[in-house]
């Protein structure tokens, strides 16, 4: 009888599990349509999600339904945003509303791993506000014309991230891995919503300024609500920022869609100084367990009024610290007497009534005390500053209060600075009513230590505080091995500090010994250390917030593989560009004087712009030093030798500062000074084909070539080259590709020749003889046309002697002989070919010269 019952129980519970699983097949295809339907007839946005999924089994008696990889995309104004991606939406919806056809009731949603960009424009509008609008006016996405029915009891949201970027206030806000759970019966009108969250990381910012800066948060926060007035009253709570515990009273109040009403307070429950010290983000993250702190902590605020577009509630925070002391067990020294007091008020609600006030503090830093105060009103119409701070700071004596592990501090601060007036006063220029005066001193100064890049030392400088600059003097400085000293002046930095977008202005004088550029760059990888070849740039991005003028001058400068003497010149940047002006170096054997700009007007597209002129360089070591050079100009790494350029040069960068080829236009003039070629296999393929070892290797003295480099491609003028009796024109262009083009025009003594290019040669003479009705003989000078293709390691070669048609070839043979047997080729012509005299008369005189400059720069046809 057992047995049978258990049977029954056993078969019973396989169908019902076997239902659970099936009743969401039945339903799937319908839900899909449902859902993919509200989400097009309710939203201004592009919604996608990968798939859904339904369950019965671990919801019940809800059906759970899954939707993985959801994303809402903005449009119009918001078209480059991401709203939302979700890696996964669960709702749970009552089952029988799903079985009769009706609303689908959603009880609770989940978000797991959702990221959330909440976003305002300067314009007050929203990237959330995406609810279409129907014919009446309302919003489209009302319940009573969708699919779906809200009738939560539970929601969460594990691991997420939102953001909240508030252009028309001003305000930011990010919660790093929240997770966060609320329970309440939303059917209800009056009802208490138990809500708890977790915060890895909290930062809110207001005018720029973070208040919170990647803050712990932990909060249990009970809500009553009021549903019919949307009203929200805090109820006991608990509110945890770090190690500082606040409690909030009050509510919320939603009366329309434009207005939030609020009046509330909140106070630290714990006065204990150390509690708020875990707020400040360096030393929370470090040894704040083994601290000690005592004094007495106070902060209290409160906030009431009407929030909107247009106005702010009336708000006022307090914060005081009273006879403070912070000491580390394991130190000598401590922090003495702190002593804080602090407001920041507005009584309407009215931005521009905003005070902060912080009348006096005062610390000690062992026996050396620092003092201050400040006061700043109305910040958005005519800020009103007046501050001071006074105090001499050994450094050395931090070290004896804070534990520095590896790490040598030492040096003398001494500051005493004193700021009063408006901010109309530097719009209109009047210094003399903003009282700006005072000084900072800092002496030898060292920072050192397992963790900083590079020992860092200012035996001396000097800041003067004036309304219209502060003066930079005496400042000398040492980097690592880098040194330098310098004296200027900053012109504008009070306007710089109270206008947006103002451009802080200075001129400076900057001298140095040495600069070691790649050691102030930070040390290269373990395989660009194995591999100083692959090492690669970075590209540094120009401020686009100064405008300075500096006159530089280094005795040596090592910068990549690089080492360069005696630089010199004036330097201005400005709206994110460099420009160089009149500067000289000596580099790689030679002088280097340069004009032009670096740009980073788009961080991504680096542009470069220069004119210089090199003087006598080595080229070996410009091929070596220059990757420009070894894809372009390949044939330098054959050459052993000097020369000097005139370049200009503009191009595209790319993210390891090197010049995108296809954007490079340049053109110049070199001259090879003195060079011997040698081992180049094109002219060994040359030098084979006629028969001739003369070839192999080529000794050029004050060559001049023009060339342009346009396309990727090296294009070179017409010249020439004097050998032993040889005259040799070269023209042609090559590519990245290593790939040639080259036209070569030759006058080569028949001496030089091997048998098989000379019976070639008379071959070639002997038949233009027979088309044209001459009898010309072979010159003791031959013209070779060689054409020079392929690759520059695998080069083709084509070799013509003499050019054209039978008519033209005749000629130019005529024209050879010209060269050497002027009289008697006169005479040829005025028998044979009348046709032929006057040309030969006119073209006899000038005969010698063409050949010397290069008879042979034609084209092969």
């Amino acid at each position: 009888m057992l047995k049978k019952i258990s049977i029954v129980v056993i078969g019973l519970f396989v169908v019902l599990f076997a239902a659970a699983a099936a009743i969401p097949l039945f339903f799937k295809k319908e839900i899909d349509a449902k859902i993919k339907s509200s989400i097009n007839e309710s939203v201004n946005a592009k919604v996608d999600f990968k798939d859904l999924d339904l369950t019965l089994i671990r919801s019940f008696p809800n059906l759970g339904i899954k939707i993985n990889n959801l994303t809402v995309l903005g449009i119009d104004s918001f078209a480059k945003d991401t709203l939302a991606n979700i890696k996964q939406l669960q709702l749970n919806v009552n089952l029988m509303s799903v079985i009769k056809g009706e609303k689908y009731e959603i009880k609770s949603i989940n978000l797991e791993e959702p990221k959330i960009l909440a976003k305002v424009l300067k314009s007050g509008q929203a990237n959330w506000d995406i609810a279409k609008k129907d014919s009446t006016g309302t919003d489209g996405a009302d319940t009573a014309k969708t699919a779906f029915k809200v009738a939560l009891q539970k929601y969460a949201i594990e691991k997420g991230k939102v953001v909240y970027d508030d252009a028309s206030l001003g305000f930011f806000m990010e919660m790093d891995n929240l997770n966060h759970t609320g329970t309440g019966d939303f059917t209800q009108d009056l009802f208490t919503l138990k809500t708890q969250s977790d915060i890895e990381k909290l930062t809110v910012k207001y005018g720029g300024i973070p208040y919170l800066n990647k803050v712990k948060l932990d909060a249990d926060l009970p809500i009553d609500i009021d549903m019919k007035n949307m009203k929200f009253t805090f109820a006991e709570n608990k509110i945890k920022l770090n190690e500082l515990l606040l409690s909030a009273v009050g509510y919320l109040a939603m009366p329309n869609d434009k207005d939030i009403v609020m009046d509330f307070k909140f106070d630290a429950k714990q006065s204990e100084l150390k509690n708020f010290l875990s707020l400040i983000p360096a030393i929370y993250a470090s040894n704040f367990k083994d601290m000690d702190a005592t004094g007495k902590f106070a902060m209290d605020g409160s906030a009431k009024g009407t929030y909107n577009e247009k106005s702010l509630p009336a708000f006022n925070v307090n914060l005081s610290i009273e006879n403070g002391k912070i000491k580390y067990p394991s130190l000598p020294s401590a922090i003495n007497n702190i002593q804080v007091k602090s407001q920041i008020s507005n009584p309407d609600g009215v931005m521009d009534h905003t005070v902060v006030n912080v009348p006096a503090f005062h610390m000690e830093f062992g026996n050396a005390p620092i003092d201050g105060r400040l006061l700043l009103k109305n910040p958005t119409t005519d800020p009103f500053l007046d501050m001071a701070l006074k105090g001499k700071l050994d450094l050395k004596q931090l070290t004896t209060i804070f534990p520095m592990k590896d790490m040598t501090l030492s040096g003398i601060l001494d500051a005493d600075v004193q700021a009063a007036g408006r901010k109309s006063s530097i719009d209109k220029g009047q210094y003399e009513a903003f009282k700006a005066s005072g000084q900072m001193l800092a002496s030898n100064f060292n920072y050192s230590g397992k963790n900083v890049p590079m020992p860092v030392s200012v035996p001396s400088a000097k800041m003067s505080f004036s309304p219209k600059n502060i003066t930079l003097s005496n400042l000398t400085a040492k980097v690592g091995k880098s040194d330098f000293a310098a004296n200027g002046t900053v012109n504008n930095y009070l306007s710089y500090f109270f206008k947006k977008n103002q451009a802080l202005q200075g001129t400076f004088n900057v001298a140095s010994n040495l600069i070691d550029v790649n050691e102030l760059m930070g040390p290269k990888s373990t395989v660009e250390t194995e591999k100083k070849s692959d090492s690669k740039l970075t590209v540094f991005e120009v401020p686009g917030n100064i405008d300075f003028d500096m006159t530089a001058k280094a005795g040596r400068v090592l910068y990549d593989n690089y080492d360069i003497t005696n630089a010199k010149g004036v330097l201005e940047v400005k709206n994110k560009t460099i420009y160089f002006k009149d500067m000289g170096m000596n580099m790689l054997d030679g002088t280097v004087k340069m004009n032009g700009s670096y740009a980073t007007i788009d961080p991504k597209k680096p542009k470069v712009d220069v004119d210089f002129g090199i003087e006598k360089m080595d080229i070996q070591k410009a091929f070596t030093a220059f990757n420009t050079v070894k894809l372009l100009a390949p044939v330098a790494k054959f050459a052993k030798g000097v020369f000097s350029t005139n370049l200009k040069f503009n191009s595209d960068l790319d993210q390891n500062m090197m010049p995108v080829y296809s954007s490079i236009n340049a053109e110049g003039l070199t001259n090879i000074i003195q060079a011997v070629l040698d081992g180049f296999e094109p002219l060994n393929k040359l030098a084979s084909a006629l028969s001739s070892d003369k070839f192999k290797k080529l000794e050029l003295n004050n060559v001049l070539t023009k060339f342009k480099i346009k396309d990727g491609r090296l294009n070179v003028a017409p010249f020439d080259i004097k050998k032993e009796g040889i005259l040799m024109n070269i023209q042609g262009s090559n590519g990245l590709d290593q790939s040639m083009d080259y036209q070569l025009g030759l006058n080569v003594p028949r001496a030089m020749l091997g048998a098989k290019a000379n019976e070639t040669a008379n071959a070639f003479i002997a038949k233009l003889n027979s088309k044209a009705g001459t009898n010309v003989a072979m010159s003791e000078t031959i013209k070779v046309n060689a054409v020079l293709g392929g690759t520059i390691l695998k080069p083709t070669i084509n070799l013509k002697y003499g050019a054209g048609d039978a008519k033209a070839g005749a000629k130019e043979a005529v024209n050879q002989v010209v060269a050497e047997k002027k009289e008697e080729i006169k005479a040829v012509a005025q028998a044979k070919l009348d046709t032929i005299k006057s040309q030969a008369t006119e073209k006899a005189k000038n005969a010698i010269a063409d050949k010397i400059n290069g008879l042979f720069k034609k084209k092969s046809q």
